[in-house]
C-alpha cells in the first residue's frame, strides 16, 4: 500500500515542480536511474534520502508516504 502511494506522489511533487528526473537527480546528487526506481516503486528511499526528498520538495515525509492527505511541512 505504501510504496505504491510513495511512488505515484513522489510523481506527483516532481510534476508540481516542473523538474525533470535528470535535474532533480542533478541537484539531489542521486542518479536519474535511482529516481526513475523510486518512481516507479521499485526501490525504496532510504530514511535520510526520504527526509532530502520532503524538503526538496516542501512536502511532509507523511504525505509522502500516502499516510496524511496533508501536503505540507507544517
Amino acid at each position: 500500500m505504501y510504496i505504491e502511494s510513495f511512488a505515484s506522489r513522489l510523481r506527483k511533487a516532481r510534476a508540481n515542480t516542473g523538474f525533470t528526473q535528470r535535474e532533480i537527480a542533478k541537484e539531489l546528487n542521486i542518479s536519474k536511474s535511482t529516481i526513475a526506481s523510486y518512481e516507479t516503486g521499485r526501490t525504496e528511499p532510504d530514511i535520510e534520502t526520504l527526509g532530502t526528498l520532503a524538503d526538496f520538495y516542501n512536502v511532509s515525509v507523511d504525505w509522502l508516504l500516502g499516510i496524511s492527505k496533508k501536503k505540507d511541512n507544517e
